[in-house]
């Protein structure tokens, strides 16, 4: 079966597209437009308030505003290392969704693994 960000990557609406440490992906407040599958690389997503948050090779992110009916990302996406990555328009990841419906298993697995080891590095501070 193939991975996440291989159906993407193979997905006839995506484009690749590959950036230099300190590069922009998106804004926080800009429009939601699409879902973001990491190839190699680094990216780290920010906002005010809230916590940092780090995707590596082979991780998917940014469904949560598109699952999530969001109209503006919530936090900024910046490459903290050169950055190869797939971006699939909204519509093309929800027909991907539809064709290949594991596939929400796989990202679903993934995240529960980040809040497992979130709520165990919570532990390690007091």
């Amino acid at each position: 079966m193939p991975s996440p960000v291989e159906l993407i990557a193979e997905h006839a609406h995506a484009d690749q597209h590959t950036v230099p440490t300190g590069a922009i992906l998106f804004r926080r407040s800009e429009p939601v437009q699409a879902i973001y599958a990491l190839e190699r690389g680094l990216v780290e997503l920010s906002a005010p308030g809230a916590g940092r948050l780090r995707y590596g090779a082979g991780e998917v992110f940014f469904y949560e505003d598109l699952a999530g009916n969001r109209l503006h990302h919530s936090r900024d996406a910046r490459a903290l290392t050169p950055v190869s990555f797939v971006r699939l328009p909204r519509i093309s990841f929800l027909e991907l969704v539809h064709r290949h419906p594991t596939m929400v298993l796989s990202l679903l697995e993934r995240q529960h693994s980040r809040l497992r080891e979130q709520r165990l590095d919570a532990c390690h501070f007091y």
